[in-house]
């Protein structure tokens, strides 16, 4: 008897998307193993950017804050979840004191270092996001640490910003005798926004696990380092089961088909048995046609997602439902994804794969997942390779850099093309992009330069990417005459004319523009530590009731060293020359600053 199936259908960038997460309640610290006093939980925490580990908080909850003085060690400061977890996927947002020192120890044992590195120029294992060194003290000094792994960036934010770090974690495999027999490993971790480790494997625990390997044990926070706060802590913990196939048929159709009822008039030219979905069993890479049909073994009673990955067309009926309609992708990694009950057993599956379109490259893949089983694929891993992959051309930025491209940005959750877009790259690994049509400095990010790939690659479509950890700002036009300084922010003024930029003896670009009938310069720069840019605004004549707007977020806060905190501590505004006011506006709060002769000021994140 078949099992009953309700069916929902979207598409989306990553099947984990319509998986839902579990979150640890910060209302108390009840989630927690007997709590020592230097953790409690707060609603707001914040730290000040130039004294050392120095946090404060209001009273509240939601966020998870450690108060310990530096230089005072004992793992029994540590927390411990009464969760336990074998494979897992963690996501949380976290804040660092300066100087401050805190790790992330999945199952208690393999620790993900959180450290204040802001602007270190080459990060080891022992700075944020590092896989923190294993040990053995059984070894000459100098020997005894071993096999610790840096981040391949360092993307870390400044002190009392809130970061976002998102650990995918593979558990130590064990047999039935206990023996093991796989070791642990990372599969990615993400610091904001960047992939700084994948696929690394851990021989055994890292220095100072508080036991042996097992199948399962508790998430630990380390807190005897210092000052640091987190929120947001989200997870999915999954078992060891998987999806698969049994008495799975194919037949092979040749032809040039554009729906399954054409494949269905014709008699398959070969057929066979597989355990595994593959595109080649046609032996032709156009003009065919392939018809799978057979069971799906369910391990345990769920809501899966699966996504189908192809090149050319699909059509796939689960228990006799249709699951996906006759739909066409192009090879590449995004796929379609749909939602499907189903019950502990087996379920039929019908899949039709078919490809027409010469230029295209042939590519099958279907990954299945819940919210216990990890995601995982169904076909061989030559079924979903593409011959030949789009490359990355990365430029990079040993030296001050201009490259003016296309630019895809998001605003207002809308996608929008900067079509006027210039990049400026600096050999301290901090750039930004300026729109030549507004005057704005539109992102700014830590990493990388830019991927031309897009624009350079084929006949390309004029874009290229950043390859860092970005911060986006306004892209609007940063300098306005306002009747008053409470008058709303507008678009770019009808005066306004782009007039190029110039570089100076060090290739640093200097941007101009005419406003207001007076030309105005516009000048952004690395600093030499790679913490922060300098932005500075002159203008020829001193014009009336002409302001600048620093920045615009829900809230902005002046702090007691005189910065201004952006958003909920996304980054910090420091005025060098000149002063700004808060003010609120459209549900909004602005940073608005009287232009004058000359304007500086700093972009700290």
């Amino acid at each position: 008897m078949k099992k009953p199936l309700k069916l929902s259908l979207f598409f989306g960038l990553w099947a984990s998307a319509a998986m839902a997460q579990q979150t640890i309640s910060l209302t108390d610290l009840s989630a927690f193993k007997n709590p020592t006093p230097n953790w409690s939980v707060a609603g707001v925490a914040s730290a000040d950017l130039s004294q050392v580990n120095s946090l404060t908080t209001q009273t509240g909850s939601g966020v998870l804050v450690c108060k310990h003085e530096i230089g005072k060690y004992g793992t029994e400061l540590d927390l411990l979840t009464k969760m336990e977890h074998g494979d897992l996927d963690l996501d949380l947002d976290f804040m660092m004191a300066k100087g401050s020192n805190s790790g992330i120890y999945l199952q208690s044992r393999y620790e993900v270092q959180l450290y204040d590195s802001w602007g270190k120029k080459t990060p080891k294992y022992n700075d944020c996001g590092g896989i923190y060194e294993r040990w053995n003290d059984s070894m000459p000094n100098g020997q005894k640490g071993y096999e610790g792994i840096a981040p391949r960036l360092n993307v870390c934010k400044a002190p009392g910003l809130w970061q976002n770090i998102k650990i995918s974690f593979q558990a130590p495999r064990f047999d039935a005798s206990g023996k093991k027999i796989a070791n642990a490993r990372f599969l990615y971790v993400v610091l904001n926004g960047v992939l700084i480790h994948e696929n690394v494997e851990v021989t055994g625990v890292t220095r100072g696990a508080l036991s042996d390997e097992s199948a399962a044990a508790p998430l630990r926070i380390q807190g005897d380092h210092g000052n640091v706060a987190f929120k947001n802590i989200r997870y999915k913990s999954y078992n060891q089961k998987k999806l698969s196939f049994s008495e799975l048929k194919f037949g092979v159709y040749k032809g040039k088909f554009r729906t399954v009822a054409d494949i269905e008039k014709i008699k398959p030219e070969t057929e066979g048995n597989t355990e595994f979905l593959n595109w080649s069993v046609s032996n032709e890479e156009n003009n065919f046609g392939v018809k799978y049909i057979g069971k799906i073994n369910v391990p345990e009673t769920g809501r899966y997602t699966f996504t189908t990955t192809h090149g050319g067309n699909t059509q796939i009926k689960i228990n006799g439902a249709e699951a996906f309609k006759d739909g066409w992708a192009a090879s590449n990694p995004v796929g379609r994804q749909a939602i499907v009950d189903l019950a502990t057993g087996e379920a039929t599956v019908e899949l039709y794969y078919w490809k027409t379109d010469g230029w295209l490259q042939p590519s099958l893949g279907l990954y299945a997942e819940s919210e216990t089983i990890r995601k995982h694929p169904m076909h061989l891993a030559s079924s979903s390779m593409v011959a030949n992959p789009v490359p990355q051309i990365m430029v990079n930025a040993n030296e001050p850099i201009v490259l003016r491209s296309f630019m895809d940005i998001q605003e207002n959750n809308k996608p929008k093309r900067v079509v006027h877009a210039v990049s400026v790259g600096s050999k301290e690994n901090i750039h930004f992009t300026y729109d030549i049509d507004n005057g704005s400095v539109f992102q700014v990010w830590r990493g990388g330069f830019l991927n031309t790939a897009p624009m350079w690659n084929d006949r390309g479509d004029g874009t290229s990417k950043p390859l860092g950890s970005i911060l986006t700002l306004s892209n609007t036009i940063p300098v306005l005459q306002l009747a008053t300084a409470e008058t709303t922010w507008g678009n770019t003024d009808t005066s306004y004319r782009p007039r190029g930029y110039e570089l100076d003896d060090d290739g640093q670009p200097t941007f101009k523009f005419d406003l207001y009938g007076t030309t105005l310069t516009d000048k952004t720069t690395a600093s030499a530590d790679g913490k922060y840019l300098t932005r500075i605004i002159e203008s020829k004549s001193l014009l009336s009731n002409t302001y600048a707007r620093l920045a615009v977020d829900k809230t902005i806060s002046k702090n007691t060293d005189g910065t201004f905190t952006v958003g909920d501590g996304v980054y910090y505004i420091k005025l060098n020359e000149g002063s700004a006011n808060i003010r609120t506006s459209n549900g909004n709060q602005e940073l608005i600053a009287p232009l004058g002769s000359k304007l500086s000021y700093s972009i700290i994140w």
